[in-house]
């Protein structure tokens, strides 16, 4: 295991460039240089220094970075300017000679290959971050892991020979973000490959994907302080139109006013945010939509809410397009919205995020028999048939109780599968995401989730497994019996799993807190003189004390001790709605 802080300081000090095992690594890797084109852009640049760092600790032995056509002559060939044991880094001139195609249809952003032509090896993509990442994963491929922002695995390998590989990949959801604060991290988030909007992902590491606003954006579109003069612009409801400064409601989406304010809006929004790839045009949250009689007749023709929804956000997409063709519209399909429309189809530049909000977390989508599951699987099908550019909002924490073990694992892998075979392009997975984060297993699922994102097919139980192994150390034993112990819990498909459940006796009986005690005991045990790992586990450990507490709450020496820790590791809320200061402040007014 090696932590980041150790990472930087080897390589800053040398300390594995010295010795026999350099001299063994220098064998393997004489001659190997990386070149980088004279115009490559920082991104690319990055994916150089990430190869020349990572083999240098791996093997003691520091390639040099150049740029191609060092050197060379005037007039010579482009082939002349890569050395025949090159690392070639990015589209170089010189892949033409070297029979290598970068297509970016069919590439993308993200896309790239990976092929041996002769000693050389070939690393690029056509995108932003395509070269980047295929630096990345040949450091994956020889064994490197990312697994949290602290934590790194860099095996030595002094005797490390590159594989020859010819392969071409793309990633299975073009938009990719495990939304946990955990998963922020910049260096974390371009190493496993994830582009999402809350990343810290710049323009030196390929940029990310951007929105503006995020989501819920009818009070920016239009806004409150228009109801005095406009009131039409407002809901119709319960015979009077209702809005004013205190209201939070959708909008009329049959108004004229509305669609051009709302259009014009959008507009300005792209000019002002040039690195915003797509605008959200989406419903606020709440149901509080217009009953007014055109509102009612266009939901009524398309036979659902989304019909209303999508006719609206279409016309805005088509506005925009005109004047900024590789802009995306996003949109939400979304309590009153979920269920798919007829007669209507979203138009190619916009991006239906559809958000199973009220499904069991704790079983697989297709197999539980929960109404809201069974719902949501049909309206699934249904939007995937009349779009091919379906993105999803998944939901991966309990919003009340962001310390509360959950236990979704038997359920998000799967549905990222059922996602891809149903033809979703993004997929975004909602967690624990305030300053300091805290949620149930942040780091762990967000490592195995990015690793989802990529490949849906990946084994996610191996992940868990291998996550654990680099993480927790001697203690991965008693870490994973305690997971598999929650999972087991929830497998009876009569006891489901929602996002604002509380940690009830019912799921967290005595016995199961009991046995989690004991295995938390023997982990704390294992880790001892391991103080990265000893860390992971205490942190880990806060969900079942925070599950005690709730269901017995107490003030006193346990209660202060569990305070003190939550503030140690930086952790601000314990619910989407409440601060851990508010958990301090009302906690004994909530005694039984």
């Amino acid at each position: 295991m090696i932590t980041t802080a150790l990472f930087a300081a080897l390589q800053a000090d040398g300390a594995w460039g010295a010795g026999s095992e350099a001299d063994a690594g220098g064998a393997r890797l004489a001659g190997r240089v990386i070149v980088v084109r004279a115009d490559a852009p920082a991104a690319e640049r990055l994916g150089a220094e990430e190869l020349a760092r990572h083999l240098d600790a791996m093997t003691g032995v520091r390639l040099a970075i150049t740029t191609e056509g060092a050197g060379e002559p005037s007039g010579a060939a482009s082939g002349g300017a890569l050395p025949a044991r090159a690392l070639v880094v990015g589209p170089c001139r010189g892949l033409a000679d070297l029979g290598v195609r970068l297509d970016r249809e069919e590439l993308g952003d993200d896309g790239f290959v990976l092929k041996s032509v002769g000693e050389r090896l070939v690393l690029a993509g056509p995108g932003a971050r395509g070269t980047l990442y295929a630096c990345v994963t040949l450091l994956d491929r020889l064994g490197v892991r990312w697994y949290t922002p602290t934590i790194a695995t860099v095996p030595r390998r002094p005797d490390l020979e590159l594989p020859r590989l010819d392969e071409t990949q793309t990633p299975d959801f073009e938009y990719r973000e495990p939304f946990f604060s955990e998963a922020f991290d910049r260096e974390w988030a371009y190493r496993n490959r994830v582009n999402g909007h809350s990343a810290r992902l710049d323009a030196a590491c390929g940029g990310r994907i951007v929105y503006r606003p995020f989501v819920h954006s009818f009070d920016e579109l239009v806004p409150r302080a228009l109801f005095a003069e406009h009131p039409e612009y407002f809901p119709w409801i319960g015979g009077r139109r209702v809005g004013g400064p205190d209201a939070y409601v959708q909008r009329c989406l049959t108004d004229p006013c509305v669609l051009e304010l709302a259009t014009a809006t959008v507009l300005r929004w792209i000019g002002e945010s040039p690195e915003a790839r797509i605008v959200s045009v989406s419903q606020n949250d709440c149901h509080r939509f217009c009953e007014c009689e055109p509102c009612r007749a266009v939901t009524a023709e398309h036979g659902a809410h989304s019909g209303l929804y999508l006719r609206f956000v279409n016309a805005i997409a088509e506005a925009v397009e005109r004047r900024h063709p590789d802009r995306l519209i996003d949109t939400l399909a979304y309590q009153f919205t979920e269920a798919p429309p007829r007669g209507i189809v979203p138009r190619r530049n916009v991006r239906v995020r559809l958000c199973p909000i009220a499904c069991c977390e704790a079983h697989p989508y297709e197999q539980c028999r929960a109404p809201p599951n069974v719902a949501f699987v049909g309206n699934l099908r249904g939007w995937s048939a009349i779009t091919d550019a379906l993105y999803i909002w998944h939901y991966n924490t309990d919003f009340s109780h962001y310390l509360m073990p959950f236990p979704d694992f038997d359920q998000f892998p799967d549905s990222a599968r059922l996602y891809r075979r149903s033809g979703v392009k993004g997929l975004f997975f909602q967690g624990a995401y305030a300053p300091g984060g805290g949620g149930s297993d942040a780091e762990l699922r967000s490592w195995v989730m990015a690793r989802l994102l990529w490949d849906a097919g990946a084994d996610a139980d191996a992940l868990v497994t291998e996550w654990m192994e680099g993480v927790y150390g001697a203690a991965r034993r008693p870490m994973r019996a305690w997971f598999d112990l929650l999972h087991a819990r929830v497998r009876d498909p009569e006891r489901h799993l929602h996002i604002y459940d509380p940690p009830s006796r019912e799921l967290f009986g005595g016995e199961l807190l009991a046995a989690g005690e004991k295995l938390f005991e023997e982990a704390a045990a294992a880790a001892a003189g391991d103080p990265v790992a000893s860390g992971y586990v205490e942190k880990a450990r806060l969900g079942l004390r925070y599950v005690r507490l709730v269901q017995e709450p107490r003030a006193g020496a346990e209660l202060d001790r569990f305070l003190a820790d939550l503030r140690r590791f930086g952790i601000t809320q314990v619910s989407e709605t409440r601060s851990v200061d508010d958990f301090a402040a009302t906690f004994a007014r909530e005694k039984p």
